[in-house]
């Protein structure tokens, strides 16, 4: 993976809790953060894949697909199994493994990762890293209800391991005996001491989506951990770290009072596209949502997601170009139907919505396979239709260039340091500032986008404005207008 492009060196470190809030009984995360490098911290290597389990997961969600499983398959999957360990073990990421806080006094906004469906803490490294070298903190987070290929979930206290959450009881996902409790022990990279498996925990495999009343269940879950995950770096920032498992105590205190709570974003890709959205619909903590190639058919039918926003945080939409432009059936895979609903709920009571559909890409074009396996894996990876025709590395540039717009202009803007002879007048307009809304999205926002090298790899650029109406109407790339491609809508495939 490349070195981020931002000033500031990263650091990651792993942490868990249990019990932040009703309804949340478990938390997981890695966290991406502007850190002081030291070569200690460096010669500590990070890989992609930290442990064999991860590994396991991801090839077992493969094979699910097999409908007849067959000694062949077994061996397959068991090949297919060292192979990704193998690679990802042997990639490491440009990162310092819990080194020290970034010196200073400059505070940093938040943005909290929800991965798609069968993803992990580790599936969208280069995105929460990059961010991170440009000054966020990002909590990237495994989630608990069973949609993570494999997530490390620390274990419940004593009063709590007889009962579970509904939604990891229906999908099978804790991780009991037979499951590999990580203990310390099973396979790690070699080398590797990123994200040890602490005695405190245990594997939680994936339990798939279920009928549509589980389905939505998850989505009422993985948007009550996104809630969780902002009250937990509120804990932090304000030194409470008790309960708080794995961070090191000098990360930390070296966030504390340094996190910008009123400068929060949400961030997800495919099913953690619409959990963004999700929560960023109706949790006023956060001030921006990016969702990335969103799937949508996950929401019930009466949240303000679909109906009409309750937060005024605006929120752009990167899709996909074969997630958002209709196929030999007229319809979407990411669900038409409801991303015009979510468009027009966003335009009418949030901060209004930006939809950006790069050409050639595809639903893959977000998470970090293509960028580091995309030339060793090329066969396998086109094969399970993983391939795409936009090359990674642009691909990456595309994305980056729009998330970081996008958050560097509609997050309020951060608050500036006082000189001592400014006056306390001047000190409160300060603290109104910071605590000031979103901007919204505005009509002619998609000159921006245009005018940057990403209008010469755009499919689609549509502006909902806030207050608004989203229109009948796509603006193409060029400048003319185009047939809507949202307005060919239909039913969906699941992410």
């Amino acid at each position: 993976m490349s070195r981020p492009t931002g000033p500031s060196s990263v650091g990651v470190a792993d942490l868990s809790s249990v019990g932040i809030e009703p309804g949340v009984e478990r938390l997981a995360a890695r966290l991406f953060y502007p850190c002081k490098g030291s070569l200690a911290s460096w010669l500590t290597p990070v890989t992609w894949l930290p442990h064999f389990n991860y590994a396991r997961g991801y090839v077992d969600y493969l094979f699910r697909f097999v409908q007849k499983r067959t000694i062949k398959h077994h061996a397959a999957q068991a090949l297919m199994t060292g192979l990704c360990f193998g690679l990802g073990a042997s990639r490491p990421l440009p990162v310092h493994y819990q080194a020290e806080v970034e010196p200073g006094s400059r505070q940093f906004p938040i943005v909290v990762f929800s991965h798609g469906l069968a993803g992990t803490r580790n599936a969208y490294s280069s995105i929460c890293i990059e961010l991170a070298s440009q000054g966020y903190v990002v909590m990237a987070l495994e989630h608990s209800d069973g949609s993570a290929s494999t997530a490390r979930l620390p274990r419940r206290p004593a009063s709590a391991s007889s009962s579970s959450s509904s939604v990891s009881a229906a999908s099978g996902a804790n991780g009991d005996s037979g499951n590999g409790s990580s203990g310390g022990g099973g396979s790690r990279s070699a080398g590797s001491t990123a994200q040890r498996a602490a005695s405190g925990s245990e594997w939680c495999w994936y339990g798939g989506l279920g009928d549509k009343p589980l389905q939505l269940e998850k989505t009422r879950h993985r948007v009550a951990e996104v809630q969780a995950a902002y009250l937990l770096l509120e804990r932090l920032n304000r030194g409470q770290a008790e309960g708080v498992r794995e961070l090191p105590a000098a990360v930390a205190a070296g966030l504390r009072g340094r996190l910008d709570m009123s400068r929060a974003a949400v961030i997800g890709h495919s099913y953690g596209g619409a959990t963004a959205a999700g929560a960023a619909s109706q949790l006023p903590v956060f001030k921006a949502a990016v969702c990335l190639d969103p799937w949508w058919d996950c929401f019930p039918e009466e949240w303000p997601t679909l109906q009409r926003w309750t937060n005024a945080a605006p929120m752009m939409i990167i899709g996909s170009h074969d997630w958002n432009t209709p196929g030999i059936d007229g319809k979407l895979k990411c669900g038409g139907e409801n991303q015009e609903r979510v468009l027009a709920a966003a335009a009418a009571g949030g901060g209004g919505a930006l939809l950006v559909v790069p050409r050639n890409s595809n639903h893959g074009s977000f998470d970090d396979v293509m960028l580091l396996f995309g030339k060793s894996m090329m066969h396998v990876l086109a094969v399970l239709g993983l391939k795409s025709s936009l090359e990674p590395r642009l691909a990456h540039r595309i994305n980056m260039w729009c998330i970081r717009h996008f958050l560097d202009t509609h997050l309020p803007p951060a608050p500036q340091a006082l000189l001592p002879q400014q006056s306390a007048a001047a000190a409160a307009a300060a603290a109104a500032a910071s605590a000031a809304a979103a901007a919204p999205i505005r009509a002619g926002e998609d000159q921006a986008f245009r005018n940057s090298f990403v209008g010469e790899h755009a499919a689609i650029l549509r502006v909902c404005p806030a207050g608004g109406v989203t229109g009948a109407a796509v603006d193409g790339p060029g400048g003319g207008t185009a047939t809507p491609a949202a307005n060919a809508a239909g039913k969906d495939s699941k992410s």
